[in-house]
């Protein structure tokens, strides 16, 4: 692993500092967490899908599976455009691509047209990976933590919202109401981004086959990208496995909690949007590095914590929180760090960085289930602190890179 950064200006010069409203970002995370959620309204209607469509529960399951390969795919083949079209018209095609498709799903006659029309709004809705790091573009450099702190609350309020008011609002309207609100939301949130945007100037020229491989390029050449997909892909490893199997820790004959009771756990995770503001004002004095450190050292006690948190209910709550805040405070840095690593190439540092922590949490979530079916809690708790160590492991190569080749501005 080469530690010499190339910052790939082949494909764009110095980006122009556009006149920013100042309600702009405020507006990005609103609209990200109303897009964001888009990908997760299904969780939480899985049985009303099978009464209203005449098919078992467990087969509705199929919707949630095509929402996250879906959003991975948008992540992988749309994400990276925005390194090279004007931002306004490409997230108008997106925004109005996910309302239709939202609408589509609403009147879906049966379960497989909505499982294609939700794979179809999990790709179109990859909205808020477009305007993260265009937020970070536009945003002055010494308050670029910060800013990215407030999109990704935006995100997280999205993720957990969509659960509650997607569940509220489908047991009092039916399921095809969440989708139809949805779609008012989307247009609503995303037409104002729009609006308020700054008008770009001319954008880069490159194909759209060049652009997609770019990709393996940006990912041998640049070692911050490559630090950052380790860093927090470990990192989201780890919060993914325990988040798989928790469900089933606390509806188990000790706790004997419903499925209903269990998710209200979910909200404690907004622990990390209310200390992510901190954490990016933090970023912009002192650097990324200290607040990844951090988010491992948290993450490594949290695993403690669960360990006991399989009896000790207040250990469950306090390894809950010490999670949610170490993979917020996670992402933003390490977003944070790359983007100003890679001024030039953020939409595609973003796709690489993306695509990798997605599927770190996709094969964890799948390892935690056969450990605990094999070793229990225990195990699901072993497997955590082993992919924070892999994290951990990989601070010295950050360090050392970020003391040669000092964070552009």
């Amino acid at each position: 692993m080469t530690d010499t950064p190339v910052l790939h200006r082949d494909v764009a010069g110095p980006p122009r500092r556009a006149t920013v409203r100042p309600s702009l970002f405020l507006v990005m995370a609103v609209c990200s967490g109303a897009t964001v959620a888009n990908v997760y309204l299904a969780q939480p209607l899985l049985k009303l899908f099978g009464d209203s469509l005449g098919v078992p529960h467990s087969s509705a399951g199929v919707v949630v599976t095509c929402a996250q390969f879906g959003y991975a795919a948008g992540i992988l083949l749309l994400v990276p455009m925005g390194d090279v079209r004007r931002r306004r018209p490409l997230l108008g095609v997106m925004l109005s691509a996910t309302v239709v498709l939202l609408l589509l799903a609403a009147a879906s006659p049966g379960l497989w047209v909505l499982a294609a029309a939700t794979a179809a709004i999990g790709a179109a809705t990859v909205i808020p990976q477009v305007l993260v790091p265009l937020a970070a573009e536009l945003a002055p450099p010494e308050k670029r933590g910060a800013v990215v702190a407030n999109v990704q609350i935006g995100l997280m309020a999205g993720i957990v919202g969509s659960r509650v008011i997607g569940g509220a609002v489908g047991q009092a309207a039916g399921w095809r109401a969440v989708y139809v609100l949805a779609a008012v939301l989307t247009a609503a949130t995303g037409a104002l981004v729009v609006h308020l945007l700054p008008e770009e100037g001319a954008r880069p020229a490159m194909s759209y086959t060049g652009l997609l491989a770019s990709l393996p390029r940006l990912v041998r050449d640049e070692p911050s990208v490559r630090h950052a997909c380790v860093l927090h892909g470990a990192l989201f490893g780890a919060y993914s496995a325990t988040w798989t199997t928790l469900v089933l820790v606390l509806t188990n004959d000790h706790y004997g909690y419903s499925s209903a009771v269990a998710g209200l756990f979910g909200v404690l995770g907004l622990a990390g949007a209310v200390t992510a503001p901190w954490a990016g004002r933090f970023i912009d004095r002192e650097g990324a590095q200290p607040i990844i450190i951090a988010s491992l050292l948290l993450t490594l006690l949290s695993a403690g914590a669960y360990a006991l948190g399989g009896t000790v209910l207040a250990s469950l709550i306090v390894a809950i929180v010490l999670a949610g805040v170490g993979v917020q405070w996670s992402q933003i840095a390490n977003q944070a760090r790359i983007f100003a690593h890679v001024p030039d190439a953020r939409s595609r540092a973003n796709t690489v960085y993306m695509v990798a922590v997605f599927l770190s949490g996709a094969i964890s979530a799948a390892v935690a289930s056969v450990c605990f079916g094999s070793y229990g809690w225990a195990g699901v708790c072993v497997l955590q602190t082993v992919l924070v160590a892999v994290g951990l492991a990989a601070v010295p190569l950050m360090r050392r890179h970020d003391r040669l080749n000092p964070l552009a501005g």
